[in-house]
């Protein structure tokens, strides 16, 4: 994996970056699901780890039609950064921020920066644990609910798909160990939705 050249605009405590990356292929599916190998997203994330110095707050599939690519957000130096990884692109886009107000970089994402500092397993560990026992590769990984007043779990979930199959495992981000009941810690606001909302279209 080889991350290209990219070029980061900071406005307030967010920085938001599209950048290429050379991933292991992804290819379509008959019915026009994307396709992932086993390991890629545990690969990526772990790349995007090391060469940013950053912790990765969730990374997925893009849902979006087109060339299949993920979408990344992370948190480094108390900022927020938002990627868009691109398989086949060889070219870097420097995406400018407007310029928000911090109170606006909101109280959700700060809740998901804080609670990965509490982490004590590495995501792409819980993202090849879970394929493990799914027997199917993830297309989606990241913290589920934050850390707060109605939570008291520090938990990652894992999207795998086989076929057409979603299923959603849950995994202790302090143990290992699986949850019994990934829907009780569902969260409708994730961290990479929330940083994208502030990248411009």
């Amino acid at each position: 994996m080889l991350i290209q050249k990219s070029k980061a605009a900071v406005t307030g405590s967010v920085v938001v970056i599209l950048c290429s990356l050379a991933l292991s292929p992804l290819t379509r599916a008959r019915d026009a699901q994307p396709v992932v190998p086993m390991g890629a997203l545990a690969h990526a994330t772990a790349s995007l780890e090391k060469t940013t110095g950053g912790k990765v707050l969730e990374i997925r599939l893009a849902d979006r039609k087109g060339t299949p690519a993920f979408e990344a957000a992370l948190t480094r130096n108390d900022s927020v950064v938002y990627m868009r990884i691109d398989s086949t692109s060889d070219n870097a886009t420097e995406i400018k921020v407007r310029d928000l107000p911090p109170w606006l970089i909101n109280y959700r994402l700060e809740a998901y920066v804080r609670s990965i500092a509490r982490a004590q397993v590495p995501l792409d560990a819980a993202i090849v644990k879970a394929e493990g026992r799914a027997r199917a590769p993830a297309i989606g990984a990241g913290l589920a609910k934050p850390l707060g007043g109605t939570n008291a779990v520090l938990a990652y979930f894992v999207e795998t798909m086989n076929d057409s199959r979603r299923q959603v495992l849950a995994v202790d981000a302090q143990t290992g160990d699986f949850i019994a009941n990934p829907d009780a810690l569902y969260e409708p606001h994730t961290p990479v939705e929330l940083a994208r909302r502030l990248a411009p279209p």
